[in-house]
């Protein structure tokens, strides 16, 4: 084992942490945090994620990355075979050698120029078979979630037609170009999509999943039938999207469809369910505080009356305040590392969990009104 495996095996023993512990709270897998104290770095994927690791498992345990990547790359040129002839004594060589090389060259650059052109198109033609075709996918039912690739299409029937949308582009963002034009979308984020151009959403995309700018991995969408579209579907294969709670959110459009039984209204274009209601009662709506303590490592967003909005990776111990005058959507890709605290006014305080240990969590906070009057704080999951 050479100086890597130890600086990071001595830190973590000095810690008095198992390597169990180290991966519940790095969420580095354990054959990887193994590897790396090993300098076994063959079961890694590839260079680029060797040096993540590295950087990330040595920031944890507070050592100086920098010097721990220099060193790994310093191991990887070290490793470099040395060629054969530097291991030989030198010899005297003939003349003769020299003049058929020559003459090799002469007929070597003859023959490049005559195949430059068929060498250009046969390495195109190389690129375009190491690109994999474009896969054509249909919703054929309520939901439709998986993983799409640049190129990759969904094709939603409605009607008398046939709707096409197309993953254009994966970099910073998810551009999808759909029958009204492109539509780009962030993690977490969801977007309706109106087919027909009536003016009525038919579609709700939502993106799962995704890496920023490495568009090699794909990224997990969802696409949800609502509104007319959701009608047209079999009932054995569609399930409701509407609000159960019958309240009507604060500052939503007027737009919205009834749900049956309830007297109520729930927006079409945005899908959720109430998870709790934080306080109720109240005469008219006001500002509440969000106060998010992480208790663990996670990557957290949140977007602030529809416009304010702001992401980062934080660590364990950080906090942030936000303020809030109607709604509040939260999404943590760490869900039980996050520990939300709503403050109203008047001093009253409320703690909400917002999901499990590595579950991706949407969430939205805002004020609803019933058909009383009345307002009250909701905690919503976002579908």
């Amino acid at each position: 084992m050479n100086a890597i495996g130890d600086q990071l095996k001595t830190a973590r023993e000095a810690r008095g942490l198992s390597i169990e512990y180290v991966a519940d709270e790095t969420n580095i897998a354990k054959r990887y945090i193994t590897a790396m104290e090993n300098e076994d770095f063959s079961v890694f994927p590839g260079e680029p994620y060797i040096v993540g690791f590295l950087r990330n498992y040595a920031e944890y345990l507070g050592l100086e990355s920098g010097s721990i990547v220099q060193a790994f790359r310093g191991i990887r040129i070290q490793e470099q075979p040395v060629p054969l002839t530097e291991l030989l004594a030198p010899k005297r060589m003939p003349v003769w050698p020299f003049a058929v090389a020559g003459l090799v060259v002469a007929l070597a650059l003859g023959s490049f120029l005559v195949l430059r052109n068929s060498g250009a198109k046969d390495s195109d033609d190389g690129k375009a078979l190491a690109k994999a075709a474009p896969v054509q996918h249909s919703l054929d039912g309520q939901r439709f979630e998986k993983r799409l690739y640049e190129g990759d299409s969904v094709l939603v029937p409605f009607g008398a037609d046939t709707y096409r949308l197309t993953v254009a582009k994966i970099d910073d963002r998810i551009s999808i170009q759909t029958p009204v034009g492109m539509s780009r979308f962030m993690l977490g984020e969801e977007g309706s999509i109106d087919l027909d151009k009536d003016n009525k959403p038919e579609l709700v995309v939502f993106v799962v999943d995704f890496q920023k700018n490495e568009a090699s991995r794909g990224a997990v969408l969802r696409f949800s039938a609502v509104g007319a579209l959701a009608s047209a579907i079999p009932a054995g294969t569609r399930a409701t999207s509407a609000d159960a709670t019958g309240l009507k959110p604060a500052g939503e459009s007027p737009q919205a469809a009834a749900v049956p039984g309830a007297g109520m209204t729930a927006s079409p274009d945005r899908p959720s369910t109430q998870e709790s209601i934080v306080f109720s009662g109240k005469r008219s709506p006001y500002p509440f505080v969000l106060n998010v303590t992480f208790r663990n490592y996670a990557m957290f967003r949140h977007e602030i009356d529809r416009h304010d909005r702001e992401e980062r990776y934080y660590h364990k111990g950080d906090q942030i305040s936000v303020t809030a005058n109607n709604s509040a959507k939260l999404w943590t890709s760490n869900a039980a590392a996050c520990k939300l605290t709503i403050q109203a006014s008047g001093g009253q305080t409320a703690d909400v969990e917002l999901g499990l240990p590595g579950e991706v969590a949407v969430k939205q906070v805002r004020w609803v009104q019933a058909d009383d009057g009345l307002w009250s704080l909701g905690v919503y999951d976002v579908n």
